[in-house]
């Protein structure tokens, strides 16, 4: 992080210096000025006789950002930028971005990092996020400003900056993008599940769920899926759990997601009769109750405690999209260079 008021206190020891050289040899020392005007409606100065009159107040305004670059790698994004504090308070509290998609709605907020700016001074910061595959899909637009202390999940409502909208290039966003809506938050009620479907590979531990999640809401909606295992009568507490996918939805939009299946212990494969799959904000994190009474189904007669020694054919990551491997990794820096050193007019 560099700040541009470092080399101030150098000069200002010069100048002091300076002064007290002229005032020692005799000079006169000249009578202060009156204050320069602050922003209309600032009271600068107090009532005449109190004793701190001449004190200015100090000045609050909005920072601004300048100099923006995003480099998403992958499951992060990378993202450079200057900070302005065209005021006389120092401004401090927490970077913010926003992910919004077509519509304008929010996909996702995060929080980049702390800021601190002196009043009059201009500051650069460099933050790394991490980022959701599917949220960056959907973003067409990125929002930056900046809050109060952990105040960024608030919205722009809450921002201490201007806000700049762009790109995900970090090119500015046209005039007429959609004006930002607040995110709203998802209740589990907002999911519809259908086309559930559990496979085991063979006699092996490898065990896959593959479901459909709708939004069913007026709004955008995200959350996990959670899987629950349970034996016995109907309201006996569950056996085992799994986490099951996110998803961040459009209004009427739906996802289908496929992802393993892990117990702790595999061998209750054999004495599990019900499961639940149960989609809401915070997945396995939270209970099931009369607006997550989760998605039922029975065992598949298929699915079984696996065979001691049998080990499923390797297969890729149900959540690779791309069925990349590392020989189709490109290192951003390395096309940066190049894009450089190719000669002007190709």
């Amino acid at each position: 992080m560099m700040r541009s008021d470092q080399r101030r206190g150098n000069v200002l020891g010069v100048l002091l210096l300076g002064c007290a050289a002229v005032w020692g040899a005799g000079c006169k020392k000249e009578q202060p000025q009156a204050s320069a005007p602050v922003d209309a409606g600032v009271v600068a100065v107090a009532d005449a006789g109190v004793p701190n009159a001449g004190t200015v107040a100090k000045v609050v305004k909005p920072l601004r950002f300048s100099d923006v670059a995003l480099w998403p790698q992958g499951t992060t994004l990378m993202v450079t930028y200057t900070l302005t504090n065209p005021g006389t308070a120092q401004g401090r509290g927490d970077a913010c971005l926003s992910l919004l998609d077509d519509q304008g709605m929010v996909i996702e907020v995060k929080r980049m990092g702390g800021i601190t700016v002196k009043g009059g001074t201009t500051d650069s910061f460099e933050d790394k996020v991490s980022l959701g595959v599917t949220a960056w899909k959907q973003t067409r637009t990125v929002m930056l400003y900046t809050a109060g202390d952990n105040r960024c999940s608030s919205g722009v409502l809450s921002a201490t900056s201007e806000l700049l909208r762009l790109l995900p290039t970090g090119q500015p966003a046209p005039a007429d993008a959609p004006a930002p809506q607040a995110l709203q938050d998802s209740q589990a009620t907002d999911f519809e599940v259908s086309g559930v479907e559990l496979i085991q590979a063979g006699l092996s531990d490898d065990y896959t769920l593959t479901y459909t999640v709708k939004n069913v809401s007026g709004h955008r909606a995200a959350g996990s899926g959670c899987l629950r295992a349970y034996v016995g009568p109907e309201g006996a507490p569950h056996l085992e759990e799994s986490p099951e996918g996110d998803f961040n939805l459009a209004p009427g939009a739906s996802e289908t997601i496929k992802d393993f299946v892990i117990f702790d212990n595999d061998r209750n494969w054999d004495r599990v009769t019900v499961l639940r799959l149960f989609t809401s904000p915070y997945g396995c994190a939270d209970y099931a109750d009369t607006d997550n009474t989760g998605f039922k189904f029975m065992k598949p007669a298929s699915v079984h405690a696996p065979q001691e020694g049998v080990e499923s054919e390797p297969a890729g990551d149900p959540e690779d999209e791309t069925g990349m491997d590392s020989s189709g990794a490109h290192d951003p820096e390395e096309e940066f260079k190049s894009d450089q050193q190719a000669p002007h007019g190709e």
